[in-house]
């Protein structure tokens, strides 16, 4: 029921974000005369602002007890989106009282604490690169092509595909139920349920099931909304896996079949 309850979190959250910034882009305005009375609907705006800062840090606080987050990033997100809470109940409390000096800048702080926090939680739920600029090594690690039948099977061929499609929940910065997918002996050791790959009966791998699923269904993965591998990404996946998910050798060496290696010559 907690867990379900924090999944509101990533709705609630944008709320405080979008009326802060609001607080503060109105601030601005109204230092020009056209837009004096800019701040006029500011009185509204707070007292919507603490309640859903409260609520988002309720939600997020259940949805941190999930697991699979980086220790010291959730740390310095939760306290951090506690410290908005407070700022904001201090903005409603300032504006009742008058204080508009100290309001105003109650505002800019909010808006210091609220940029820090938001990084934090984009770090958390992305990546630490997801504010990185996209460049060409980054694309073609994303988008593996050319001939990968001489490269290590698991360093050229899996662990880009892993990357572009799991690693972003499954990696060294969030781990959701304990699995890494980030390196071969992450992927080995499996979860906090056991290994996700069998391979003494490959095809009865959770990891290989998981993907296997329909689209729609509950535990397919990558979960919905994600970007989902292509039929050929997945057969390249499977024979991985049926082959007995080695890290070393090279497709060509382990005699992958000629359907799998015209796939990796792509």
């Amino acid at each position: 029921m907690s867990e379900w309850i924090g999944h509101f979190h990533p709705l609630l959250v944008h709320l405080p974000i979008g009326f802060i910034i609001l607080l503060a882009t109105l601030e601005v305005l109204a230092l020009f005369p056209r837009w004096r009375n800019a701040t006029s609907a500011n009185t509204f705006i707070v007292a919507l602002t603490f309640p859903v800062s409260v609520g988002a840090v309720v939600c997020g606080w259940l949805l941190a007890e999930s697991g699979g987050y980086d220790a010291a990033t959730l740390f310095w997100h939760r306290w951090l989106g506690v410290g908005v809470a407070v700022a904001s109940g201090a903005l409603l409390w300032f504006q009742r009282r008058g204080w508009q000096k100290a309001y105003r800048w109650g505002v800019w702080a909010s808006l210091v604490l609220l940029t820090v926090a938001s990084h934090l939680g984009g770090t958390l739920t992305h990546g630490a690169d997801f504010l990185a600029w996209p460049s060409d090594k980054s694309s073609t690690k994303n988008n593996p092509s050319g001939d990968r039948t001489t490269q290590p099977v698991f360093a050229g061929v899996v662990k880009p595909l892993l990357d572009k499609y799991c690693v972003e929940c499954h990696g060294p910065k969030k781990s959701k139920g304990g699995l890494k997918l980030d390196t071969a002996e992450h992927v080995l050791k499996g979860s906090d349920n056991g290994p996700v790959i069998d391979t003494v009966n490959p095809e009865n791998s959770s990891f290989l099931k998981l993907i296997l699923l329909p689209p729609d269904h509950d535990d397919h993965m990558p979960p919905d909304g994600k970007p989902q591998p292509t039929e050929n990404e997945i057969a390249i996946i499977r024979w991985w896996i049926n082959s007995g998910a080695p890290t070393d050798k090279t497709p060509a060496e382990l005699n992958a079949p000629e359907n799998i290696m015209r796939l990796l010559k792509q």
